[in-house]
């Protein structure tokens, strides 16, 4: 099941693209920064709550999604909220 960005929030991954020939302190600096950046912006996407019709790949504890159907995480047909807990996924 594909999600539309009329009826979904949909986060966007940040992902760098080339950078243009550039003295090396400044490309070292600018590549540096972009990384931190990519990351702070990566672990913001985790840390948000998103509509789920799979299980995250890699689940951490305090992870959250609106479960949706094509994923049971709770085993019993549940659709909703659930958090991940560190073993296990638990409605909210």
């Amino acid at each position: 099941m594909s999600f539309s960005a009329k009826t979904n929030l949909l986060v966007t991954r940040y992902a760098r693209r080339q950078y243009p020939e550039l003295e090396e302190g400044v490309r070292k600096y600018i590549t540096d920064e972009l990384q931190r950046v990519e990351q702070s912006i990566t672990s913001l996407s985790e840390a948000s709550i998103q509509v789920a019709n799979n299980a995250p790949e890699a689940p951490v504890k305090g992870m959250v999604r609106y479960a949706v159907t094509g994923w049971d995480p709770l085993g019993n047909g549940f659709q909703g909220l659930v958090v991940y807990n560190g073993t296990a996924w638990v409605a909210v």
